[in-house]
């Protein structure tokens, strides 16, 4: 008879391979609340998680055109849908990778997927509004593939919500103010999801922060490590770092200057902390 621990770790990889958004969040809302003394293997992780039959891999079309440009809008926010939809499987493989972590991690990573799960539903309601619904156009598992080059939980930690995540906060950052003119509906949206990705990084940055401390490893040289290990700053930034955000979400100032020492030093010789 399969023990709790292990039946749980089998649910989660039933969520990453559920194909599409409508049944990981299905299974997110029976997954049982986990409790002290569980334990289990981490197993590996499949190539490619679960998608909706339609959903297609390819390399995305460029934006051509700004936000001002409905066909623009669509192929940005079917980005959206997809990062969102990656994002669900990413906070689960967190909870996969933490056997030996409290409960408390597990319910808030869990929460973060249904979260995730309610981000996809709302863009892929816009994409039907638009007459663009998932999977017009092309998607890549870039997420994923850096999911699946973590070695280790502390990697998790950094790479998923700390930095694929805190990218999103910089990128809703500078939007939010550029759409509003042009689509309430989507900025409605994606200003929800920004201030749901406020905490999901700020869950990132006290669980990196518990972990270092368990191994007596300086978080902020911890932090920088992942991110030279994985090649992760040779990638240019979305957008402008979103240091207000950051800061909200507990980046240090060390952190923060690591990330991009030139916009860093220029933003902050015009005067206050932004």
């Amino acid at each position: 008879m399969m023990d709790a621990g292990t039946d749980y770790a089998q649910r989660l990889l039933e969520v990453i391979m559920a194909p599409g958004v409508r049944a990981k969040a299905e299974l997110l809302e029976s997954l049982p609340m986990v409790e002290e003394g569980w334990s289990w293997q981490v197993p590996a992780l499949p190539q490619r998680p679960g998608r909706e039959a339609e959903v297609r891999e390819g390399r995305p079309p460029r934006r051509r055109r700004g936000l001002h440009h409905a066909l623009a809008r669509a192929q940005f926010l079917h980005a959206i849908w997809h990062i969102e939809c990656s994002a669900i499987d990413l906070a689960i493989t967190c909870s996969l990778h933490g056997p030996v972590m409290p409960p408390a991690f597990h319910h808030q990573h869990i929460q973060v997927a249904r979260e995730e799960a309610e981000h996809a539903r709302m863009v892929a309601e816009l994409l039907q509004a638009m007459g663009r619904p998932p999977g017009h156009d092309p998607v890549h598992h870039r997420l994923w593939d850096a999911a699946l080059a973590c070695r280790d939980l502390g990697d998790h930690l950094v790479v998923i919500p700390r930095f694929l995540e805190a990218r999103g906060l910089d990128v809703n950052a500078d939007v939010l103010p550029r759409l509003r003119d042009h689509d309430a509906a989507a900025h409605a949206v994606l200003e929800r999801i920004y201030l749901d990705e406020l905490g999901h990084v700020g869950i990132g940055t006290h669980w990196h922060r518990v972990w270092c401390d368990e191994r007596r490893i300086d978080p902020e040289q911890h932090f920088h490590a992942v991110l030279q290990h994985h090649g992760l700053l040779r990638f240019p930034h979305p957008a402008p770092l979103d240091y207000a955000g950051r800061r909200r979400v507990g980046f240090s100032e060390q952190e923060l200057i690591g990330l991009d020492p030139v916009q860093y030093r220029a933003v902050h010789a015009k005067g206050p902390a932004v």
